[in-house]
């Protein structure tokens, strides 16, 4: 039997920084961020606001701002994929390079990283969790010693960059809008008004993918039923999903087997949207 639709306000959410961060992280990310002392201290320059959380597989979807000077205590890698879209400011990974406003990162498990930023960055950040057919594993955090930024310690075990690959900077700015191929996303029925796209990363073996899609002025459309969960981020734009207008960043979830609400658009919106595998 699929799930109900979810609709979240982001907008209504209020944001959280400190103590309130630390405790909704898993504790093998938690108990591995550096020097405990400082830690909070770090998340007081760190806010969030919690569109997703799935305690079962461990996945969750923020919004999330940084303070100018931002850096994380130490380098590390996670077990699970890690994914983010930049809305504003800046910010440089030490494994991807420089980061601003429409840049987009798929980091496989395993890859050692840090963030830092001068003047603080705004991003949708996403940890994919347990979730076999991306070769994810459980949210944790692994300290690593600084000179393995950029490298892969867990590479000799595994394929080191899983089925979408390692997407390490792609700069969305300079991609063109094309026509979309809605096959897998199915935000409406095949006669329904056409949209654009970017495809940002894409699983080789089962077409899940994360993909910004353009909505056009005045469009209206009903999400269609699939086999694939899906989860629509506004980031541009407002956007009407059933009876709820929403502004960024707000989220729209759809279980694999249900319909999704009528969506629409009166003055046309961005967004990021993340399909699963086949269940």
């Amino acid at each position: 039997m699929a799930g109900e639709v979810t609709i979240v306000d982001g907008p209504a959410l209020p944001w959280v920084n400190g103590r309130a961060v630390y405790d909704s992280m898993e504790p093998a990310f938690r108990d591995n961020l550096g020097d405990p002392d400082r830690v909070l201290d770090l998340f007081s320059r760190y806010w969030m606001r919690s569109l997703w959380l799935d305690p079962a597989t461990s996945r969750r979807i923020d919004h999330v701002r940084t303070e100018p000077g931002y850096r994380d205590l130490c380098e590390a890698y996670h077990d699970s994929v890690e994914e983010a879209l930049f809305l504003g400011g800046d910010a440089t990974l030490s494994a991807e390079g420089d980061f601003q406003a429409g840049d987009y990162f798929w980091r496989p498990p395993g890859w050692v990283h840090a963030a830092a930023s001068d003047q603080g960055f705004e991003c949708v950040l996403m940890m994919e969790g347990e979730a076999p057919a991306e070769d994810s594993g459980r949210v944790s955090r692994v300290i690593r010693p600084d000179e393995d930024a950029g490298h892969n310690p867990l590479a000799g075990a595994a394929d080191p960059i899983g089925p979408r690959g390692y997407v390490r900077r792609r700069e969305s700015r300079f991609m063109v809008w094309r026509d979309h191929d809605d096959s897998v996303t199915r935000l409406t029925t095949p006669d329904g008004p056409a949209l654009t796209s970017k495809t940002l990363s894409d699983n080789a073996a089962t077409g899940s993918a994360s993909v910004l899609v353009q909505v056009p002025p005045t469009w209206t459309g009903t999400v269609a039923a699939t086999d694939r969960e899906r989860f629509l981020i506004l980031t541009e734009g407002s956007l009407t999903a059933g009876d709820a207008t929403l502004e960024p960043c707000s989220l729209v979830h759809i279980p694999a087997g249900a319909p999704g609400p009528s969506i629409g658009s009166a003055g046309g919106a961005t967004l990021l949207v993340k399909v699963g595998s086949p269940r």
